[in-house]
């Protein structure tokens, strides 16, 4: 996997009374992982508001949840122009938040935030007013997130680890056992990292799935013995080695319509250019082997996982049509395209869709549609969840 583009999300937390040498290792831990994974253009999905310390009297003692480390050192990456603000697939960082949010920012991280504001750095996605529930914040996230690196903590370590297993996407746990801040959960990411080792392909795929082991045994930090950067290191190879994210066609596939061989063009000659600039493998019935012994079965399973679904309604097939609702449903990231000229129905009209011209130049029609993309990649689902809190 390419590691350009790709939003990482570093969650986690640790317990009040864990031992100073281990909660300082792990947010030098999680500050090198930033740095590392910036040289290599990923950008990252940290959470906003209060800096609990271990000690709340002192203010020397370190913080038993890490979102604060992740931005500040995304911040000095920002001021060193090894990051930039904002890229081909977003801003540097993404925050869902509350209202309360900002009102809950230390004091002594305000000049970081502010200054991560100014340069346009943060996409900020607020949930509905009042909502507090951290299931809520945490299913966007996964929504948002292509990789999940989770470092102990307790219940809400685990509910993101199977939010972002539901969308098919790679969760790399650390073994490092700090407790969790709210003293909840059954081990958090430590208890993820063994189950890693024996089921990996429940947490990452890999290219080469013969590699799983020894790239999983690699992040052992053995309760903090470990050098650091020896296992940031090895959290790099690893993200390398996995199989890229998927981006799954929904296409007129019949030859015998008319608009056929424009819509051949547009996904042989354009899409597909811009899909692979993104780092997305391109996912296409009838273009690969199958491993279903059912056709719908392997449609809807793939478009289920896939991270990103491309939905062209050019001659307003009915399946297309039936594969869109779903992906809607799912809450897939999706783009729609259609060539100039169709009109869709109703219910599909509303939706931002980019018009695909068949009279300019195919370099046109990628610039247009990359802008496209980089503007609705991450609109928010059709449904917004409800919350009784």
């Amino acid at each position: 996997m390419r590691i350009k583009g790709r939003r990482v999300h570093i969650a986690g937390s640790a317990d009040k009374d864990t031992p100073e040498h281990l909660l300082r290792y792990a947010h030098e831990l999680v500050a090198h992982l930033v740095q590392e994974l910036s040289k290599e253009g990923a950008t990252f999905i940290v959470g906003v508001g209060k800096e609990p310390l271990a000690r709340p009297d002192d203010l020397s003692s370190p913080a038993i949840i890490f979102d604060w480390t992740a931005l500040e050192a995304a911040h000095k990456c920002l001021k060193d122009g090894v990051s930039l603000a904002q890229g081909s697939q977003g801003r540097l960082i993404a925050a869902v938040v509350t209202s309360k949010s900002e009102r809950q920012v230390p004091e002594s991280r305000l000049h970081i935030w502010n200054e991560l504001r100014r340069e346009h750095a943060v996409k900020l996605e607020f949930i509905e007013p009042g909502w507090t529930s951290g299931a809520i914040r945490r299913t966007r996230q996964a929504q948002l997130g292509d990789i999940l690196i989770a470092l102990s903590g307790g219940e809400g370590v685990e509910h993101l680890a199977q939010e972002y297993a539901a969308a098919g996407k790679p969760i790399i746990p650390f073994d490092l056992d700090l407790g969790s801040s709210r003293g909840d959960g059954s081990g958090g990411a430590a208890r993820l990292a063994q189950k890693a080792l024996a089921h990996p392909e429940r947490f990452v795929r890999f290219v080469d799935p013969d590699t799983s082991g020894d790239l999983l045994a690699r992040l052992a930090t053995r309760q903090g013995s470990v050098a650091i950067m020896d296992i940031v290191h090895s959290v790099v190879d690893l993200i390398h080695a996995l199989e890229s994210p998927t981006a799954f066609y929904v296409r007129l596939l019949n030859n015998m319509v008319p608009e056929f061989g424009a819509v051949e063009y547009f996904f042989r000659n354009v899409l597909n250019p811009v899909v692979k600039n993104f780092g997305y493998k391109a996912i296409e019935m009838g273009q690969e082997a199958s491993t279903y012994a059912w056709m719908n079965e392997a449609i809807f399973d793939s478009l289920h996982y896939s991270s990103v679904v491309v939905v062209d309604l050019t001659a307003l097939r009915n399946n297309c049509f039936m594969e869109f609702g779903y992906a809607l449903g799912h809450g897939n990231r999706i783009l729609l395209t259609a060539q100039k000229g169709t009109h869709l129905p109703f219910d599909s009209f509303a939706l931002d869709c980019h018009y695909w011209e068949d009279s300019i130049s195919d370099d046109q029609r990628i610039t247009q549609l990359e802008e496209y993309w980089q503007r609705t990649i991450d609109r928010p689902p059709l449904v917004k969840p409800r919350s009784l809190l």
